[in-house]
């Protein structure tokens, strides 16, 4: 039955027992009088039209013939064309959203900071994965609320930005040895807010003045081979940006770790999916059901990262396709994991940074069990 049609209730069989009360047996023990009574014969009569009329009518339905429950609403959620959405690509692939009672219409956006002015204005109603520098500068350049539902951190095994420099030619020596030789360099960096600050954190972290370095925003698609003209010196950028350079045989790494939470803490709170809270608000079951997903897909990852990253390949700009085997594994924390106070002390730190102009209080915005 198609959704919206009505269920016509079903029309009995005539049964042969307990008709209008009457049975088969007591019918039949009217028939011995029928030759000596006539009002017998009349009462018979009546009877059987009273039969009739009850085997006609039809009965009521039954509770197990109700209408089945309307479709799920359909739910807008953002993603960007990066690694970090993995949580998305899983719980679409693998059917967790729709296990959870949602209707997922997902909606592409090449990197965070489009995907983030997406959901501050409400053209999507959730989204994510965003670095957490974007989301707090979104939320306060907007003056809008988000809630915060899990989280993807960074620590040495599982690496999400890359420093990258041009690879050399063979037999000869590279210019970039470490940080400290970016001074006087062009970096391009993933065009968001976030890579600018956390650039920014390690050029102070190797006395290296912010001044002496040009940065340069370029998009995903174009950044090997602005690396390989020489249009930039070095990169700093994520997946899978990062892994098609480092294939293509047109960038190797010139630092050993992750680079950000080197600098600025490990594990090191990158980012978040994030909700609009008008919305999460005055739709308090999916917003529940979604953050169940959520934590499934995200316990998914953690378990089978193998299985994950194929989730993610249909999801990617097609040239990089082929090579989601060759990303590291990566770790998100569900609900039950995260931590108030370390999403404020991250808000805290980006205001130290000059990044937003005001404190932005998150008191009862990270939503945990």
């Amino acid at each position: 039955m198609k959704p919206g049609q009505e269920q016509v209730p079903g029309f009995a069989k005539a049964r042969p027992v307990a008709i209008c009360g009457w049975t088969a047996s007591a019918l039949e023990s009217t028939q011995p009088m029928l030759t000596h009574d006539l009002r017998s014969l009349r009462l018979l009569a009546a009877l059987l039209l009273l039969v009739g009329a009850c085997q006609d009518a039809p009965p009521a339905p039954s509770p197990s013939a109700a209408a089945p429950a309307p479709p799920a609403e359909t739910l807008r959620i953002g993603y960007s064309r990066l690694r970090i959405s993995l949580p998305v690509f899983v719980a679409q692939e693998r059917g967790i959203f729709a296990r959870h009672g949602i209707h997922a219409q997902l909606e592409m956006y090449d990197t965070a900071q489009p995907l983030m002015q997406a959901l501050v204005e409400g053209r999507v109603d959730v989204a994510g994965y965003t670095a957490l520098p974007i989301t707090f500068n979104g939320m306060l350049r907007s003056g809008t609320k988000l809630y915060f539902l899990t989280a993807m951190v960074e620590d040495d095994a599982h690496p999400i930005s890359y420093l990258l420099r041009a690879k050399a030619p063979e037999g000869s020596a590279p210019t970039i040895r470490g940080v400290e030789d970016l001074r006087g360099r062009r970096v391009g960096i993933l065009p968001t807010v976030a890579y600018r600050v956390w650039l920014s954190a390690i050029l102070e972290a190797h006395h290296v003045p912010q001044d002496s370095v040009v940065v340069q925003p370029i998009a995903p698609l174009l950044q090997a081979e602005a690396l390989r003209t020489g249009g930039v010196d070095a990169l700093f950028t994520n997946d899978p940006a990062a892994t098609a350079a480092l294939t293509a045989g047109v960038a190797e790494r010139f630092t050993t770790g992750a680079d950000v939470p080197r600098v600025m803490g490990s594990p090191f709170l990158f980012g978040s999916f994030n909700v609009r809270k008008d919305w999460g608000d005055a739709h308090p079951e999916t917003l529940a059901h979604l953050r169940e997903a959520l934590d499934e897909a995200v316990a998914f990852v953690d378990e089978h990262p193998a299985q994950a990253r194929e989730a993610m390949a249909p999801y990617l700009p097609e040239r990089f396709r082929d090579q989601v085997s060759r990303y590291p594994d990566a770790h998100y924390l569900t609900s039950a994991h995260l931590s108030e106070s370390e999403f404020q002390a991250q808000a805290a730190d980006v205001l130290c940074r000059g990044i937003v102009s005001e404190a932005l209080d998150l008191h009862g915005l990270v939503l945990a069990p």
